[in-house]
């Protein structure tokens, strides 16, 4: 059965912060899809550009020997990740048409997943065998794990064993390293808390206090301890038995805690 907690995930821009909205509690909607891990910005780097590099660079490993073949094949790796990357609509789906599940490095895998979401008819069969040979291949990619459960929650419409493997290996991969990974699993974690694991529940918590003392997260906390509140959830709770490594002082030392120069005295009331 799916899970009916009356708290709805955000879209990126709402997790970054750009909504000015008052939070309203509504049913969950289907899910949008996480943070990607390859961002695309277009017109900074051209097919022209890339391919460019990628000579220079293979030139300089034939001049260092024939022992620099795998290297070589690396770098050639990389070149098709990013040509992957720039490609329009047509070049997606002629990549997709491709040999790709069985020779393709984990990078290829994850950045065909993404954009194949994209295309105006997502392929979503080839998103999600694209995204299980990445992690398979490369354990350590937590955005691909996120990408997994999501297209896992999608398929089976709830919450069953493989979307929480995915989830909890996307937190073990990237524990603190990305603030929209962050915000994206605290949120899943909240609107599908009745499905939750307890370890899950205070791991996000544990997670998302990270976003307390790093970027502009105040309205995404506050939105999310709404919609939690009216469904239920005890949120203050949660965020007060959390057991975390990051406190303020880990970003630096606060203004009063550092010391005046003695050829500079300080004011009494400075």
């Amino acid at each position: 059965m799916a899970d009916t907690t009356n708290i709805t995930q955000p879209d990126i821009a709402a997790a970054l912060g750009k909504s000015t909205r008052k939070p309203k509690a509504s049913k969950l909607p289907k899910p949008p899809k996480p943070p990607k891990a390859i961002k695309v910005e277009s017109n900074k780097r051209s097919a022209t550009t890339i391919a460019g590099q990628a000579v220079v660079w293979l030139v300089c490993l034939a001049v260092g020997g024939g022992s620099l073949v795998p290297l070589s094949q690396l770098v050639q790796q990389e070149v098709n990740t990013l040509m992957l990357v720039q490609a329009d609509d047509a070049g997606v789906t002629d990549a997709l048409e491709k040999d790709w599940l069985k020779a393709a490095p984990p990078s290829y895998l994850e950045a065909l997943s993404e954009l194949s979401l994209g295309l105006p008819k997502p392929d979503v069969n080839s998103a999600y065998s694209a995204v299980q040979r990445a992690t398979k291949e490369d354990p350590s990619r937590a955005h691909a794990w996120a990408n997994l459960a999501y297209l896992e929650y999608q398929k089976a419409k709830t919450v069953n064993p493989t979307v929480l493997d995915a989830l909890t290996k996307s937190m073990d991969a990237c524990p603190l390293c990305s603030d929209e990974l962050i915000r994206w699993r605290f949120n899943f974690v909240l609107a599908n808390w009745n499905a939750m694991p307890e370890q899950l529940r205070r791991r996000a918590f544990e997670q998302a206090d990270l976003l307390r003392w790093y970027g502009s997260n105040g309205e995404f906390l506050a939105d999310m301890r709404a919609r939690a509140t009216a469904a239920g959830i005890p949120f203050d709770a949660y965020r007060t038995a959390v057991n975390t490594p990051v406190r303020s002082w880990d970003l630096g030392p606060a203004p009063q805690a550092q010391l005046a120069s003695p050829a500079a005295p300080r004011a009494p009331n400075s």
